[in-house]
């Protein structure tokens, strides 16, 4: 039997795999370790979560089929690194996982694949980061997902029944950097999950201090997941903690600059306002964050819909509409 491995619908059209209609095409190839089981953790937004009722042929609200590893290896080698800059494994935490995702690794080796790798795990002993840097991985992602210790419990911790925690997480995250070197380890913050701008700006902070790359995402509700009946976040509430991020990576402001209201809502970024102008016209604040390349194209959100964020560079008219939900949901003082 072929080794099968999960392809994001996305990525499959890039390939050739399947015919799919993008207004924006992925710049990385987004690919999953595949499994007939569940993940043995329990995140409470996540359809491969072990008590989740959604189908395991997606994540988020995007579809995954599987191919053969093979057939993908040969695909990628024909589009790498003309489209496709960068190969992302997302993992699920099952027993078989290190012996499948190493193997994965080692065929796109074989089959000459020219892009760069990262996989996103959860954190795993020092001994694996070492085999996966060793394999050809250069950047890995932790994702925290949640901007507190307290929302961590409830939302993929102790609260869940999975067998994560916030300090392990952290931990697993400078462990990581300390193989794979300054900048080339990630996490992922989900807005949505109950934090205000300030909790998610000063976990930012947090991360910029320890130099860790933070992605940002928009709660996707998910029916067969505990947050099936949850709200995405305000266009508002995203916006507002996208342009902070930018301001923190970049060095141009900080979560001590930054001032907050009552409802913990950012109503000063600590920029002056003719400099705050220019980087929101430049648009890049709210394109996809990520690893270099990670574009995403339409993870998190409809195309027909809102969207959280840009795969491409926003023009005038997004400009526009992004100014006004700056303001959007903004209390007065």
């Amino acid at each position: 039997m072929s080794h099968l491995i999960r392809v994001s619908i996305g990525t499959a059209g890039v390939l050739g795999l399947r015919k799919v209609k993008m207004q924006a095409y992925p710049t990385t190839a987004y690919l999953m370790t595949y499994s007939k089981k569940k993940c043995t953790a329990n995140c409470a937004f996540c359809t491969q979560a072990r008590e989740s009722k959604t189908s395991a042929n997606y994540l988020s609200r995007v579809l995954w089929p599987p191919y053969p590893l093979e057939d993908v290896a040969l695909k990628l080698k024909e589009v790498a690194p003309k489209i496709i800059k960068r190969i992302c494994f997302q993992t699920i935490n099952v027993p078989e996982l290190r012996e499948q995702l190493l193997e994965e690794i080692r065929v796109l080796k074989r089959a000459n694949v020219r892009a760069s790798i990262s996989v996103a795990i959860h954190p795993v002993s020092d001994k694996f980061f070492q085999e996966l840097k060793d394999a050809g991985v250069d950047t890995v992602g932790i994702s925290i997902d949640a901007a507190t210790p307290e929302l961590f419990d409830k939302i993929k911790g102790r609260d869940t029944g999975s067998p994560y925690t916030w300090d392990k997480h952290i931990d697993g995250l400078i462990r990581a950097q300390k193989i794979f070197g300054r900048g080339k380890v990630s996490t992922h913050l989900i807005i949505g999950l109950g934090e205000t701008e300030k909790d998610a700006t000063k976990f930012i902070q947090k991360m910029k201090d320890l130099q860790i790359i933070v992605a940002l995402f928009a709660l996707t509700p998910m029916r067969g997941t505990a947050l099936e009946d949850a709200k995405p976040p305000s266009i508002g509430q995203y916006r507002r903690t996208q342009l902070a991020r930018f301001l923190i990576v970049n060095n141009i402001s900080t979560y001590e600059k930054m001032k907050f209201n009552r409802s913990g809502q950012i109503i000063d970024f600590g920029v002056p306002d003719s400099e705050l102008k220019r980087i929101i016209a430049d648009g890049l604040s709210f394109m996809t964050s990520g690893c270099p390349h990670c574009n995403r194209p339409y993870y998190n959100e409809d195309p027909r819909g809102v969207l959280y964020n840009f795969p491409f560079r926003p023009n005038q008219e997004h400009i526009k509409r992004i100014l006004d939900e700056l303001k959007e949901g903004l209390e007065n003082e």
